[in-house]
């Protein structure tokens, strides 16, 4: 089966999605980049504990996807279904699908220049807030400084004490 595509609408390049074989996002995306691919890969740090240990390991935002740039009038997509890592490109029956405009875009502006994908949420000082992850993970405290770098500090009710936390701000949720 060949995919085909409708030169008319040759529009420059866009944004596509490419399915990639489990965990292998930052294969595919070597191999891609490799071959001249511009390549978008959103990732967050997660924070994992296993066996009272507690680690931070890069993610992908979107597990098994990333994005590619390309003009499928002028560029050598097809081996894109043929590169270490990648299943295949997103289609809607025998047409390539583009990404909604805008999308990808707007990912990369609250992304680093690494592709780590930083929260848009604004904490501002005496905020109710719930820790999402790590050791105090669905506690709930008051926002209590911001120590720049992505640090912040939460008075954390525990024990009918009030002790204090430094934090990564990534790792805080507005509390309902």
């Amino acid at each position: 089966m060949t995919r085909t595509f409708d030169h008319r609408q040759d529009t420059g390049p866009r944004w596509y999605v490419v399915h990639t074989q489990p965990a292998c996002e930052e294969r595919a995306a070597l191999h891609l980049a490799t071959q001249g691919f511009t390549i978008f890969c959103p990732r967050f740090r997660k924070t994992v504990r296993h066996a009272r240990k507690i680690t931070s390991k890069m993610s992908a935002l979107f597990p098994g996807y990333l994005f590619v740039k390309l003009n499928p009038a002028r560029d050598r997509w097809r081996s894109i279904n043929g590169t270490r890592g990648v299943i295949r490109l997103l289609t809607l029956g025998d047409r390539l699908q583009p990404a909604p405009a805008g999308v990808v875009e707007n990912l990369q502006t609250q992304a680093d220049s690494h592709g780590v994908f930083v929260a848009a949420q604004v904490l501002s000082v005496g905020q109710r807030v719930r820790i999402a992850e790590g050791p105090f993970a669905n506690l709930v405290g008051t926002l209590q400084r911001l120590d720049g770098a992505d640090r912040v500090q939460v008075l954390l009710d525990i024990l009918g004490r009030s002790v204090p936390a430094t934090l990564q701000g990534a790792m805080l949720d507005p509390a309902a």
